[in-house]
Order: C-alpha cells, then structure tokens, then sequence
C-alpha cells in the first residue's frame, strides 16, 4: 500500500513538473499574427545576447523594418532602423528595451511558470495534446457586450508553445465576432548559434546616445 501511495505521489509530480508553461533562458522563435509574421526573436541569457526584429506589414521593400540587437558585454543596445531615410544604426548605452523580454513577460502575465494548465485539448497544431491555460473576461463599456476567452496552447509531447488564440463573443448572445491567431513558429530552445545576433549594417557608423 505504502509503495502504491509512493508511485502515485511521483507520478503526480511528473505531472506537475511537466504540466508548466515553458521559460527558458535561451530560445528561438518567430511570432505570426492571423498568418502575418511580426517579430523574430533570438534569447540566450546566458550568453548576455538577445535579438530582436519586427517587420513592416505594408509589402514595401524600402520599409522592411527594425532590428535591436542587446550585447550585454558591450554594454549597449543596437538598434538598426530600416524603416528611415538613409538607414541608421543607434548604439544606447541601455539594457535591452522591454520589447526583448516578450516571452517571459508573456509567461508572467499567465501566472508564471509553474502555473498548472487549466485543460487538456486535442488539438492538431499540437499533433495530439495541448497543455492550455484559459483567461476569461467581459466588456461591457456603452456600445460594448463582449465575452472574451484567450487561450495558451503549449504541446505536452514537447513542452513547445505553438499558440495563443483570442476569440470575442456577443455577451448578450454568445455569438462569436472575432477570432485572433499568433502563433510562436520554429521554437527552438538552447544556445543560439552567433549568426543568430550578426550586426546587418556596420556598427562604426552607429550615433552613440
């Protein structure tokens, strides 16, 4: 009975232990909205490297967007701006922006790492299991009835967040208005390869602050 009792405490604690919101310190991904990329992102805390590029969504090659680029031996910030005329190149002597910290912001704002999910779903972007964790909310401002779910989708097999879906129903009606897709593609955690954080323009030329 007492060894019964064992085996079930420790599968438990398996359970819990891999039933987390994942939090690395060193990881790879690119953010998508509703199909759109939006953001490349590149962490190694480790390392004191992080990169960050957003993109331009107007299609026009002259306006392709940014890149921050935090070295943490240097002790500056790079921030190389493609969306001006001519391009620049900033070098701040400041940490990295907030915007550098979007997923373990992301993993705060859940509840932290260690918090259990709400439900398990079977689910095709997870290849079977998703581990999901669930916020729910109302607006009810003058003109607004609104019911929103958003929803954290993180696949058990690999403790890989594929994910976040947001969906706004009629609160009177429960009628569903909108959906919103980001997604968090080739997750890769561990060190970053160097190329990962490559200066794309020379770093001479940048205006120090």
């Amino acid at each position: 009975m007492m060894t019964r009792s064992i085996l079930v405490w420790i599968l438990l604690l398996i359970d819990i232990t891999i039933s987390q919101i994942p939090n690395p310190d060193q990881y790879r991904f690119t953010l998508t909205t509703n199909g759109i990329v939006q953001e490349r992102y590149a962490i190694d805390m480790t390392a004191g490297k992080m990169s960050r590029m957003w993109f331009s969504n107007t299609g026009d090659e002259e306006f392709s967007g940014n890149q921050d680029i935090y070295v943490r031996d240097d002790k500056l910030t790079y921030l190389f701006n493609f969306m001006s005329q001519p391009r620049q190149c900033i070098a701040n002597k400041v940490g990295p922006p907030n915007e550098m910290f979007y997923w373990s912001n992301l993993v705060r704002s859940w509840g932290g790492e260690k918090k259990i999910y709400d439900e398990l779903i079977f689910d095709a972007d997870c290849d079977g299991t998703c581990l999901t964790w669930k916020v729910e909310g109302n607006s009810t401002y003058e003109h607004e009835h609104y019911h929103y779910i958003t929803r954290l989708y993180v696949k058990k097999a690999e403790q890989k967040p594929i994910k976040l879906v947001m969906k706004t129903f009629d609160l009177d009606t429960g009628k569903l208005i909108s959906s919103s897709d980001t997604r968090f593609l080739n997750w890769i955690t561990g060190p970053v390869p160097d190329y990962e954080f490559d200066y794309p323009m020379d770093i001479s030329t940048c205006y120090p602050t």
